[in-house]
């Protein structure tokens, strides 16, 4: 028996020695510090080789080379990348593939305004020149029940198809609300807040008004008389001007006008384009996609963001600060003053000669000025119409030449869509910031061997394992 036990004794004798050791060489292995244990167990090589021990000097200061090189190439290739997320050109709009039918977008709001020089100085009255107005084959001689009373910078112009006032604005902001809009109507079956088209079929009823085929009972017609000229005999140019803009614009200033001559039918043909905005943008910020949608909505007095209202509301606070009040078209809130009706101020009679220096210089277009001043950028779903102008004079009979006789003449805007479809724009960005992350995390693996295990590593080796350990 005492034979065997020396034997077991020998055997446990190595075992606990290479226990004893093991538990040694950790505890020296602890003892090392931070840098070398992470040195020892990192995914890095580069580090390993630049801060380790086991490699000569020499072969340490090759690596070290190595290494800013290729860090130099690595912070190359990414400014140019930065450059190219920052390219103005890099937000584009390509024209969808699928044609959409035309009641899928709102018929255009037609706003017709005194043209500019106009010779006398008293409102536009809608009794004046409006005779008739139809539309869905109806036809009505009081006006007003398809025309509203808008506030421009020309005076009081008249608009089909507008969206209420109390909508485009926000009117506990406001206290001219009415001032500015008579439009009262509430919105059905369109929901521009969101940007989005509820509207599923051609069937239901909606407003803004839309155009559900090409048939005639869906232009407008308007015939104009010609009372409004009794007055006017030494006046050279004609009293009215019609111009198509987005339902969800206010109308503060004509925009292409086209005139409406004595005796003369004016057709407008309509060219619609639906604006929009790739789904994965509305994760992104305005600077990057160049767009601004209705939940970024940054105007203090519209609740529908607009390029064209975000102008109207910037050159409203820029006159104010220029001027200490605002004119009687632009919206006012409880803090602005109204200017007082004897200093005859225009509209854009801040733009002082510094500013006009400004613009030459960086050869900005007068009419961007606010556009520019206030970053105004198109909303990411934007309604946008195009109209062609085509016009033919009324016969005359010889004898109303000769005695030079224009009572009784009339003439007549119609304004109706071009096509039965169109293709809406497709906003898209060619190198959008997941695109830079991924192209960074590639060329940082690819010049510096450098990925999100190890960043982990560091943290783990820096934080979390001495904290354990302790």
């Amino acid at each position: 028996m005492e034979t065997v036990d020396k034997f077991v004794l020998q055997q446990k004798e190595p075992n606990i020695k290479g226990a004893s050791r093991r538990t040694t060489g950790q505890t020296e292995h602890d003892d090392d510090g931070i840098l070398k244990d992470y040195l020892r167990h990192s995914s890095f090589p580069i580090v390993r080789y630049v801060l380790g021990s086991d490699l000569r000097v020499t072969l340490k200061v090759f690596w070290l080379v190595v290494v800013v090189c290729l860090v130099g190439v690595f912070g190359f290739t990414v400014v140019v990348n930065y450059e190219r997320l920052q390219d103005p050109s890099n937000v584009y709009l390509a024209e969808a593939e699928k044609a959409l039918p035309m009641w899928s977008v709102p018929f255009p709001a037609v706003t017709l305004c005194p043209s500019k020089g106009r010779c006398v100085s008293e409102s536009l009255r809608l009794e004046q020149f409006c005779e008739m107005i139809c539309w869905q084959d109806v036809c009505w001689n009081e006006c007003d029940k398809l025309l509203d009373a808008v506030r421009t910078e020309r005076g009081i112009c008249y608009t089909f198809n507008a969206v209420a006032g109390e909508r485009i604005f926000k009117a506990n902001n406001l206290v001219n609300v009415k001032e500015l809009s008579n439009a009262s109507r509430p919105t059905e079956n369109w929901d521009f807040l969101r940007g989005l088209q509820i509207i599923t079929s051609v069937l239901v009823k909606q407003y803004p008004r839309a155009a559900q085929d090409m048939s005639g009972r869906y232009r407008l017609k308007i015939t104009i008389s010609n009372e409004q000229n009794e007055t006017l005999s030494d006046c050279a140019t004609p009293s009215l001007e019609a111009f198509v803009h987005s339902p969800i614009d206010f109308p503060y200033k004509p925009v292409n006008p086209t005139v409406i001559p004595l005796g003369s039918v004016v057709q407008l043909r309509v060219f619609p384009k639906l604006v929009r905005s790739q789904r994965y943008l509305r994760y992104f910020t305005s600077p990057t996609t160049g767009c601004t949608s209705q939940v970024q909505n940054p105007l203090k007095l519209f609740s529908i963001y607009t390029q064209s209202n975000c102008e109207m509301e910037c050159h409203t606070q820029y006159f104010l600060d220029k001027r200490g009040c605002v004119l009687d078209h632009m919206p006012r809130s409880h803090a602005m003053n109204l200017c007082n009706s004897t200093t005859n101020f225009r509209p854009y009679d801040v733009l002082d000669k510094i500013v006009g220096g400004q613009l030459r210089a960086e050869n900005i277009p007068r009419s961007q000025f606010f556009q520019r001043l206030c970053n105004c950028l198109p909303a990411c779903v934007d309604f946008r119409y195009r109209a062609e102008a085509s016009s033919y004079t009324v016969a005359v009979e010889p004898w109303s030449m000769d005695s030079n006789v224009t009572e009784g003449l009339t003439s007549q805007l119609v304004v109706e869509f071009a096509e039965d479809h169109f293709y809406p724009l497709v906003r898209s960005v060619r190198y959008s910031v997941l695109d830079f992350v991924g192209d960074f995390g590639g060329l940082i693996a690819l010049f510096l061997g450098i990925s999100i295990v190890s960043l982990v590593e560091v943290f783990f080796f820096c934080f979390l394992k001495p904290a354990v350990v302790r």
